[in-house]
């Protein structure tokens, strides 16, 4: 009896180590996932600023407009590879190309509710979360700035109606205006696939 119990207890002891590693595995992981899209996130975003900044010092926000339909989503892919997809997304979305799925619309609404609480941006933490098929999602949100606010903030105060012209004319089904500064904007959102 003796020895039986011994075992089990040995047992036990073993099954919560190996449960407790393989937690800390998973954290691990998480964090390296988390840190992999951040780097992502500032690559591409950086160079979609640079990109148009060029554009609009150049012809201006009424000329950025045509050039961001055309260019973003190349630029926003210049660092997708086969097991990295990159993706923006955002509840009043312009492209009905961005529209969110389920998966997306939830994360949205999380950071959202965050932000409807009175968290300050710099404390909304991106979201990292696994899937049953293997693939990790990184969700970051997207925050309006100043410049932005020429082409999504307010139509009477901050769209030139020239500029507006050129947005209603592109996208019809336009949503993604009357943002004010510091406003939830959208988010990134990246998938990492395993490669087998």
């Amino acid at each position: 009896m003796k020895h039986t119990i011994y075992f089990i207890t040995i047992l036990v002891i073993a099954l919560f180590a190996a449960c407790n590693n393989s937690d800390k595995s998973k954290e691990n992981l998480k964090s390296d996932y988390t840190k992999m899209g951040n780097s992502i996130v500032k690559k591409t975003f950086d160079t979609l600023r640079s990109s148009l900044q060029t554009a609009i010092s150049q012809s201006g926000f009424e000329g950025a407009v045509p050039y961001c339909k055309t260019a973003a989503y190349s630029l926003t892919n210049i660092y997708a590879s086969d097991s990295v997809t990159i993706r923006r997304t955002s509840l009043k979305y312009r492209n009905p190309a961005n529209k969110p799925d389920t998966s997306e619309e939830r994360i949205l609404k999380i950071f959202a509710s965050l932000k409807e609480q009175g968290i300050i941006n710099d404390s909304i933490k991106p979201i990292t979360e696994g899937s049953k098929n293997g693939e990790v999602h990184f969700y970051k949100p997207i925050m309006l700035q100043q410049m932005c606010a020429s082409c999504h903030g307010s139509k009477s105060a901050d769209i030139q109606p020239p500029v507006w012209k050129t947005i209603s004319t592109l996208y019809p089904l336009d949503m993604a205006y009357d943002f004010k500064t510091g406003d939830l904007r959208g988010m990134w959102h990246i998938t990492f696939t395993k490669i087998k």
